[in-house]
């Protein structure tokens, strides 16, 4: 094995420590977008219905919007079960693989913040199909998406301002070894195909809340 192979520890969510740390680091204006979604939710969240996170890793914002409404039944979903804190009150996390047939039921609000994307693309709109069935009329689904954009130049301008953005917290060899890493498992779409997935879903209020490079953020109404 080479010398520039053992130093490159591979990421992996089964193994990743300090995610939440991580997340703020790699994601840009990640706190903003947390807020944001935070002060959305005040909107929608009904005591008698369900939340629903899927992909919600350390259990971070349910466990935020517990604190506001701990009536509320709050389900996490995640596939890395390392990630997953315990169960308690009424929150409750489930270790779950997102390409395997979930059914929503009785939700008041449903997010997927940065997860779809690693969902096969042969999956994809089966989970948001049955996110849409799941949630009551007037719920909203809040969904989060790294993006490709349509343009190979614009493409091209926010990838290297992203990697810009980023060297204020990694070296380079961390950045490109993740990148490495994650084309393995993470496939993002064009804002035109989450659209298109969905509009196919049955939404017909889509609206974008949030958006920095290739990073964009929706709120899709029942």
């Amino acid at each position: 094995m080479s010398e520039k192979n053992e130093n490159h520890a591979r990421f992996s969510f089964e193994t990743i420590e300090n995610f939440d740390e991580h997340i703020l680091k790699s994601i840009p204006n990640y706190d903003i977008l947390f807020s944001s979604i935070a002060r959305i939710s005040d909107y929608f969240v009904d005591p008698k219905k369900k939340i629903y996170d899927i992909g919600c890793s350390t259990g971070k914002l349910l466990c935020f919007l517990e604190r506001n409404f701990s009536e509320t039944e709050m389900i996490g979903l995640d596939y890395s079960a390392n990630l997953l804190p315990k169960s308690e009150r009424n929150l409750r996390f489930i270790n779950f693989d997102l390409n395997n047939d979930f059914k929503f039921s009785d939700a008041c609000l449903i997010f997927s913040i940065f997860t779809i994307q690693f969902v096969r693309k042969e999956n994809r709109q089966r989970l948001v199909d049955n996110i849409y069935s799941g949630l009551v009329k007037g719920g909203a689904f809040i969904l989060a998406e790294k993006t490709y954009a349509i343009s190979p130049l614009l493409q091209d301008i926010f990838t290297f301002a992203y990697y810009d953005y980023k060297k204020s917290s990694f070296t380079e060899k961390e950045i490109l070894d993740k990148e490495k890493d994650l084309r393995k498992i993470m496939h993002p779409q064009t804002n035109i195909e989450n659209l298109e997935m969905l509009q196919g879903a049955g939404f017909k209020t889509i609206e974008m809340f949030y958006k920095y490079f290739n990073f964009e953020g929706y709120i899709c109404l029942k």
